[in-house]
C-alpha cells in the first residue's frame, strides 16, 4: 500500500471516529465544541498515547499559536468522561478509544520497545474483575488493565 492509500484510509477511518464521536455526544445530550472535536481528531491521527503537554505540542504546531495546559487538559476530561480517550494510569498519557460506540472498560497492551497502545476488549476479563470484586465485597469505579511488554512487532524485530 502507498503512502497515499495508506494516508487516505486513514483520513477516512479519523472522519468516520469524528462523525460517530459526534453522534454520540449529541444522542447524551454532550457538545463535542469545534476545539474538543480538534484535539480528539489529533488523538485519532497519531494513533498512539500522547501525554497532555505532547497534544499541546501538536495542536500548537496546527494552529501556529500558544494554548493553555489547563484547555488541553479540560478537552481530555470532557473526551474521557464521554469515553471517546482513555487515560493511562502507568504512562500519564491519554490514548484515543477504539471502539467509542459502546461503554466498557479499558484493558490495553502497552509496548515498552514503541509505546504503542493495543486496546483489547475482554468480557472475560471484565467478567473475572466483576466477579473478584464482589467475593471482597468491592465496588469499582473503574477497571482500568494496563500490561506492560513487549508488541509482536517490536519481539519480531528483536529475533531479526
Amino acid at each position: 500500500m502507498s503512502g497515499h492509500a495508506k494516508e487516505t484510509s486513514l483520513d477516512a477511518a479519523v472522519e468516520d471516529s469524528l462523525c460517530l464521536a459526534e453522534a454520540r455526544c449529541k444522542a447524551t445530550g454532550e457538545r463535542l465544541t469545534p476545539a474538543r472535536r480538534e484535539a480528539y481528531a489529533v488523538m485519532l491521527e497519531q494513533n498512539k498515547p500522547l501525554s497532555a503537554y505532547e497534544l499541546i505540542a501538536v495542536l500548537e504546531e496546527k494552529k501556529g499559536k500558544k494554548i493553555a495546559p489547563l484547555t488541553v487538559y479540560r478537552h481530555l476530561d470532557f473526551l474521557t468522561r464521554v469515553g471517546l480517550v482513555h487515560r493511562l494510569e502507568s504512562t500519564h498519557s491519554f490514548v484515543a478509544c477504539v471502539h467509542p460506540d459502546h461503554a466498557h472498560e479499558s484493558h490495553y497492551l502497552l509496548c515498552s520497545e514503541c509505546g504503542s497502545a493495543d486496546e483489547v476488549e475482554s468480557t472475560a476479563l471484565g467478567s473475572l474483575l466483576d466477579e473478584i470484586a464482589d467475593r471482597r465485597g468491592f465496588r469499582p469505579e473503574n477497571a482500568i488493565v494496563e500490561i506492560k511488554g513487549v508488541c509482536g512487532d517490536c519481539a519480531s524485530d528483536a529475533e531479526e
